[in-house]
């Protein structure tokens, strides 16, 4: 399908404002924390039943999920119906959710301590930066400000298989809204050019 040059224009226009540099920034560093979560979530999932990436486990794990998860927002390709605004307003609170949800994850006393864990929070934080950054370069009012959704992750810590599932989950969470949050960076970067 051919898209109208018009449609483009306005998306176009708000890149043009956009600091190519932090955009590069950003895609670099949520290309490192893609790499990360692996490795943090071998050192915290000891057991091979939980696996990322697989479907079954995933079916298998959803109504803890249901109940102890809150769902990261969906990102969709930037265009006059979803502005510059609102994806860099989605990616801010997906990572605080998931620097939230980590951080109450990583106070357990049924997973291994790791400094991978923490690397990987100040990595999220640190793209949380930048991408507070693009949104006051865009001059966004709504999204910084914004509170992320309150969740009591912490009362359903109370095993480790419980623990386990919510690292497991939490980590599949942030690695497929990783992998949105990279495609929405690529798309602002191709167009900014």
């Amino acid at each position: 399908m051919l898209v109208d040059s018009w449609d483009l224009a306005p998306v176009s226009r708000e890149l043009d404002n956009m600091d190519k540099d932090t955009i590069a920034k950003a895609h670099s560093l949520i290309s490192k924390i893609l790499n990360d979560i692996p490795t943090v979530h071998t050192t915290w999932i000891e057991k091979k039943s939980m696996t990322l990436g697989d479907n079954s486990t995933r079916q298998q794990l959803q109504l803890l999920k249901e109940h102890m998860i809150p769902s990261a927002p969906v990102l969709h390709s930037i265009s006059n119906s979803f502005s510059l605004e609102t994806c860099l307003a989605h990616i801010v609170e997906g990572l605080q959710l998931h620097v939230n949800l980590l951080n109450e994850i990583s106070k357990s006393t049924f997973l291994n301590k790791t400094d991978g864990v923490e690397d990987l929070i100040a990595e999220i934080e640190e793209l949380l930066c930048l991408i507070k950054k693009l949104q006051n370069l865009d001059q966004s009012k709504q999204a910084s400000d914004k509170q992320t959704h309150k969740h009591d992750l912490a009362k359903h810590l109370t095993n480790k298989y419980r623990t386990r599932a919510a690292a497991h989950l939490t980590l599949h969470q942030l690695q497929e809204f990783g992998s949105d949050v990279l495609r929405s960076i690529l798309s602002m970067r191709n167009m900014s050019i």
